[in-house]
Order: structure tokens, then C-alpha cells, then sequence
């Protein structure tokens, strides 16, 4: 069994990523840009949170498919049974974020842009409703984040305190570099 994940999953994992930091920062940021933007920066997050959801639906099916490598030797088994909550959790919430935000952009009386095709605005704008799913969308999001928060200060801590190499499991692999 190899000691690092494959090109499939990296690519995944890092793009996941990319996107989650991108789509909070646009999230946080809505009200900063000029009024006249805020349609197209909203249909981006959007867009973005539509991504996220698919890709982590593929991530999920590759990993059911592709067992990932073991956890390094110097892990215990507390620090395998902590990983494999964090990790349940970090994919439930990258599904559960995006999932609560589509009815909340419905809610709000908007559609989503596409670029070559629309899904127009087909709900009428009930603030009784995405009110409370707006705050649900941003609780969800910031443990979204603080979660993300501490599976990188694990990866440090295995990498930098533990030095077993934990971090380049998730690194493509360069041509002729040793497994």
C-alpha cells in the first residue's frame, strides 16, 4: 500500500480547498464592493458553493473507492480515531454549507447565472425563511472553516513537531521522487 494519495485525490483536495477559502472570502466581503456588482459577486459565490458541493460529491465517491493511506506510525490511536472524525465532519459540512446556501439564494428571490444557461428566479423572496437560513449558511461556514483551521495545524503539528511527513501524502509527487 502506498504512503501517499493519489493524483486524483490531491488535485480534489487542493482544489476543494482553493474554493472553500475563496467562496468564505467572497462571502465576507459581499457588502464591500460597489452596489452595482453585488448580483454578479453573489452568482459567483453561488457558483462556487455549486462547485464545491460537486466536486466533494466526487472526492466522496473516490474515497469510498480509493482507500486512503495509512496514518503514519508515530499517530496513535487516538490521533486515527480524532482524523477520521474530523475528516466525516469536514466532508459532511462541505456538502451541508453549499446545500443550505441554494434554498437561501431561492429564498432571497434570486437565480443563478450560469454563464450559458439560467436558472432563473422561480421562488418568491421570503425573508421568514432565508433569514434564518442565512445564519444557518454562516454558522455552517465558519465551523466549516475553524474545522479546516485545525486539520492544517494537525497536518503542521505531524509535520513540524511529529516530522513524519504526514503533509506529503497531499503533495503531488515530482517525476522520479522516492514514495
Amino acid at each position: 500500500m502506498t504512503s501517499r494519495y493519489d493524483l486524483v485525490a490531491i488535485v480534489l483536495h487542493w482544489s476543494i480547498a482553493l474554493l472553500i477559502a475563496t467562496a468564505f472570502l467572497l462571502g465576507l466581503t459581499v457588502d464591500d464592493f460597489p452596489k452595482a456588482w453585488n448580483n454578479s459577486v453573489v452568482n459567483v459565490h453561488a457558483l462556487m458553493g455549486l462547485t464545491i458541493l460537486a466536486l466533494t460529491t466526487v472526492r466522496i465517491g473516490w474515497r469510498l473507492a480509493h482507500k486512503p493511506p495509512p496514518l503514519p506510525k508515530s499517530s496513535s490511536p487516538l490521533l486515527g480515531k480524532l482524523s477520521k472524525t474530523v475528516h466525516f465532519v469536514l466532508y459532511l459540512l462541505m456538502l451541508v454549507v453549499p446545500a443550505i446556501g441554494v434554498p437561501t439564494l431561492l429564498y432571497r428571490g434570486r437565480g443563478v447565472d450560469f454563464g450559458l444557461f439560467e436558472i432563473p428566479q422561480f421562488l418568491p423572496r421570503v425573508p421568514e425563511i432565508f433569514h434564518p437560513l442565512t445564519e444557518l449558511h454562516e454558522l455552517s461556514a465558519y465551523a466549516l472553516l475553524g474545522l479546516g483551521f485545525g486539520h492544517i495545524f494537525a497536518a503542521l503539528y505531524h509535520q513540524i513537531v511529529l516530522r513524519d511527513r504526514l503533509v506529503w501524502r497531499m503533495v503531488p509527487q515530482a517525476n522520479g521522487e522516492a514514495k
